[in-house]
């Protein structure tokens, strides 16, 4: 074994389970420190010059790391690390495509249970009440999706399995064989949503999306359709769907990201009929997944070949 040249921080909520699997791993070349905290981190900022970890815990010791070279994102979502005033001078990847299957899972769940009216026949069984409403089906429904990127096109691809119609909004033209019909930038968004049984977002947090939906938007869909966002919470006018539900311009939504999180216990969101709240849970970040990503990006970086999934910081994504 050569001598060792690069150090990497681990900065997570699960450092641990993060360590274990790369020193089984047993990568030359590597020493592994691993922490959970910011102020645990400090120690170490003036030697490592590679961080694995979440950005939110990232940012507050990105300044004194005097040597980084490359952080590996353990979320898809990098915010925290491409806000006005952070530094750009490092290499920033994120984990690409990996939460495709788990959005779109999420995603199916949730229509699924509200065609077949899942809610109401649970409170229909405690009050021991029959309930055989005729149910929806998926079958010819339509489906938008508000971003096509590799999360997008994994959650249009199980929509066909379900022989829904879809349809795609993104910055370019979409060259996608699941979507049936696709949206650019330049087109009127009010055009996409009309016609739409389910509006889906998975749309990242930077300047262009912020309060993307608004009330001219949640006001041209169907009454019938149902709102769900899975990409970031700044992308929605909170109050603008509050209104569009009790107005009854849509019929509902699901959401798993807010502009503040947790949702603070006094939102309206809370007791909202029609809202129901998942608690950013539609794809989570395990280790088990995480790893495989970092460990071929370590090997491109030893190398000196381009890194896989790294961040635009002009973009933010």
């Amino acid at each position: 074994m050569g001598s060792i040249k690069n150090k990497l921080l681990i900065l997570a909520r699960d450092s641990d389970s993060y360590a274990r699997i790369l020193r089984d791993a047993d990568i030359e070349r590597l020493e592994v420190h691993a922490v959970d905290t910011p102020d645990e981190a400090e120690m170490f900022c003036e030697e490592v010059n590679i961080v694995l970890g979440a950005p939110d815990l990232i940012k507050p010791v990105l300044p004194r790391m005097e040597h980084l070279e490359w952080v590996q994102s353990t979320w898809a979502g990098v915010r925290p690390l491409v806000e006005q005033g952070c530094r750009k001078d490092y290499l920033l990847t994120n984990v690409g495509d990996i939460y495709g299957p788990q959005m779109a899972e999420y995603v199916c769940c949730h229509m699924l249970m509200h065609e077949r009216h899942s809610f109401e026949r649970f409170f229909s069984q405690q009050h021991k009440r029959w309930d055989n409403t005729v149910p929806g089906q998926l079958r010819n429904k339509s489906i938008g999706i508000l971003g096509v990127g590799s999360i997008g096109k994994a959650i249009a691809r199980a929509a066909k399995f379900f022989q829904m119609t879809t349809k795609g909004y993104a910055r370019n033209p979409i060259t996608c064989e699941y979507i049936d019909q696709g949206y650019a930038q330049a087109d009127d968004l009010t055009a996409f949503v009309q016609d739409l049984d389910y509006l889906v977002s998975t749309l990242p947090d930077t300047p262009a999306t912020i309060g993307l939906l608004d009330g001219r938007i949640l006001g041209a869909m169907k009454p019938e359709s149902i709102l769900i966002n899975v990409g970031r919470g700044n992308v929605l006018d909170e109050a603008a769907l509050l209104n569009a539900i009790r107005n009854g311009q849509i019929a509902g939504a699901v959401l798993d990201v807010f502009k503040t999180e947790p949702l603070p216990l006094d939102h309206l969101f809370w007791k909202t009929k029609g809202i129901l709240i998942t608690a950013h849970t539609a794809a989570i970040s395990f280790p088990i997944d995480i790893v495989p990503i970092f460990m071929e990006n370590f090997q491109r970086f030893q190398s000196g070949i381009p890194l896989k999934y790294c961040v635009d910081f002009n973009k933010m994504y």
